[in-house]
């Protein structure tokens, strides 16, 4: 068994999200850059978060996918506590050990009670993976 390797150093240009969750924690640590709607997240692939391929695991992605997300939710909310509905995704090119990968959530539709959240995560310019979700804002019921 190898030695646990130090967290990965924020990249360029990037400062270490604030995260709150324990499981994101774990995951961790994130990126961001820039503010509002533009504020782009990353994350540098490790030993944690490859398959035995070597390859980012699906899992991860769909984790990072998730936080990501989520912050655009919140940031858009004011901090409304929300949950995960639903999230849809697509696995288009692998990422590897060493890879930073990016994505720039945007928020697409908004109601009472729901927020529609997308992105198109990339490592060098290039989509790798796409996710589009929908959240549910936590006390926002409109009756029944």
């Amino acid at each position: 068994m190898s030695a646990p390797q130090a967290p990965p150093s924020a990249p360029a240009g990037f400062r270490e999200t604030q995260l709150i969750d324990p499981f994101e924690i774990f995951v961790g640590p994130v990126f961001e850059a820039g503010e509002g709607a533009a504020r782009r997240y990353a994350i540098r692939v490790d030993a944690r978060h490859v398959n035995l391929r070597g390859r980012l695991h699906g899992g991860m992605l769909m984790t990072f996918a998730n936080l990501t997300l989520s912050q655009a939710v919140w940031a858009a909310t004011g901090n409304a506590p929300c949950a995960t509905l639903n999230m849809q995704t697509q696995f288009l090119k692998a990422a590897h050990e060493g890879d930073l990968v990016e994505v720039v959530p945007q928020i697409t539709r908004r109601t009472r009670a729901l927020i529609f959240a997308r992105g198109d995560f990339t490592v060098d310019g290039e989509v790798i993976f796409a996710a589009a979700s929908v959240w549910k804002l936590l006390g926002q019921d409109q009756g029944g």
